[in-house]
């Protein structure tokens, strides 16, 4: 599951909420984004005994990602933080586990990578997405990136751009030539994830149920899917499912979950990082 918590949820009352959301999801992986009461370890520790989950945060220049899961079902090899604060507005969690309970173990860890790309340029944000590219490929290539996006995602339809904040439309806009011009989004974020190979899960899952409605946004104002899981090839035959969260007053994203069965991970498409 992938949620983002809103700024602000710990001091306006809205944090409790979303954990009965959560809850009510029960993930055993949970990406979290805007959460930056939780660098503090007491916050931290209080988070993780709500969820009955363990918890990474990662540093942040502005606010922080986390991922929490069921320590049951992963067991933690490690956690990546190295280029967060130094080369990303907001950031990125990559954890890498073992997932425990498979009738053969994976030849690589399992890398779960939660972020928040730069709302405030489509390019910006394409840069930071190379670079999780890489971390997700640093330790075998069996990973998923999750998170806020930020941006259009290859195949979504259009939205009606003049509901849409002209401060949004320039980051997520091509440039126009004149002001008559039509808006259309800079989807250079999603061309990102297809050269490096990953996949979009909600549209994967929507393709394997001959869905061909518009898939929903999850921004609640922006009228993007701005939330959104990529994965790499070997996850491609794992996915099982994907569905919307709503978390109802308690947060200005929908979130998302999805389902993998690791056992149908292709292990044959790992590949060494050189």
């Amino acid at each position: 599951m992938s949620q983002n918590a809103q700024y602000g949820a710990n001091t306006d009352g809205r944090w409790e909420g979303l954990l009965d959301v959560i809850r009510g999801v029960g993930p055993q992986l949970l990406l979290l984004q805007e959460v930056d009461w939780l660098a503090d370890p007491d916050n931290a520790e209080a988070a993780k005994q709500a969820l009955g989950m363990d918890l990474a945060v990662a540093p942040s220049r502005n606010l922080n990602t986390a991922v929490a899961w069921k320590p049951e079902a992963l067991e933690l090899l490690g956690t990546e933080t190295k280029y967060s604060v130094s080369e990303m507005h907001h950031g990125y969690c990559a954890p890498r586990f073992k997932p425990l309970g498979l009738s053969q173990d994976l030849p690589e860890p399992l890398v779960a990578i939660s972020t928040h790309l730069t709302p405030y340029s489509a390019d910006v944000a394409a840069q930071e997405a190379q670079l999780l590219c890489a971390r997700a490929y640093r330790y075998g290539g069996i990973a998923l990136i999750g998170g806020d996006i930020n941006h259009m995602a290859l195949g979504d339809e259009e939205p009606d751009w003049a509901l849409v904040q002209p401060y949004n439309r320039t980051s997520r806009c091509l440039r126009r030539k004149k002001p008559t011009d039509p808006w259309r989004g800079n989807r250079v974020v999603g061309k990102t994830f297809m050269d490096g190979e990953f996949t979009d899960v909600a549209a994967h899952v929507a393709a394997l149920r001959n869905d061909a409605s518009p898939l929903a946004p999850t921004g609640k104002a922006g009228l993007l899917r701005v939330d959104q899981a990529h994965v790499t090839p070997t996850l491609v035959p794992a996915i099982k499912n994907y569905w919307i969260v709503d978390p109802g007053p308690h947060a200005d994203h929908y979130g998302f979950a999805f389902t993998l069965d690791l056992e149908r991970a292709n292990t044959s498409l790992t590949r060494d990082y050189t």
